[in-house]
């Protein structure tokens, strides 16, 4: 009689399912610490891109509404535009936003004016929030030529 032979069974060993086991969680811990701060992340500059088209929302439509009702008169729309550091929403379409500079501008010295006389550029500031430093500026300009630089209170 001949001796049967032995013959493996086709399985894995306890030892094996248990060692590829510990083997992908260390993978996984590994591949999720250095994912988990890309992920965390991405929605910064998606608050960004939403922060800056709100601002240029609101600079479009305090363009739009100069050139309409104040084509000629920057005065005016200087006194529409609000206080500046106060929160408004007035060309905002429902978003917030805070003028913080409202000057106009002498061309021909290229000083800034606090007298309204000189009224033919209107410098425009807008941030988001108070503290924010975001902000876009804009130039207004008027149809009128009238320019006196020559005016005290010049800053």
């Amino acid at each position: 009689m001949s001796k049967p032979s032995v013959v493996a069974s086709p399985g894995f060993t306890l030892l094996e399912i248990i060692m590829t086991l510990v083997l992908f969680g260390i993978v996984a811990v590994i591949a999720a610490s250095y994912f988990s701060a890309g992920i965390t992340r991405t929605d910064i500059p998606v608050k960004q891109l939403q922060t800056d088209a709100s601002l240029q929302l609101v600079l479009e439509n305090m363009i739009s509404d100069q050139q309409k009702k104040f084509p000629g008169d920057l005065n005016g729309f200087n006194g529409a535009l609000g206080t500046p550091g106060q929160v408004q929403s007035t060309y905002g379409s429902g978003s917030s936003y805070v003028v913080t500079d409202q000057r106009f501008v002498c061309p021909e010295s290229n000083t800034f004016v606090t007298n309204t006389s000189a009224y033919q550029f209107l410098l425009v500031t807008i941030k988001p929030e108070v503290n924010s430093g975001v902000s876009l500026s804009y130039l207004f300009s008027s149809n009128s030529a009238n320019v006196n630089c020559n005016i005290p209170g010049s800053d």
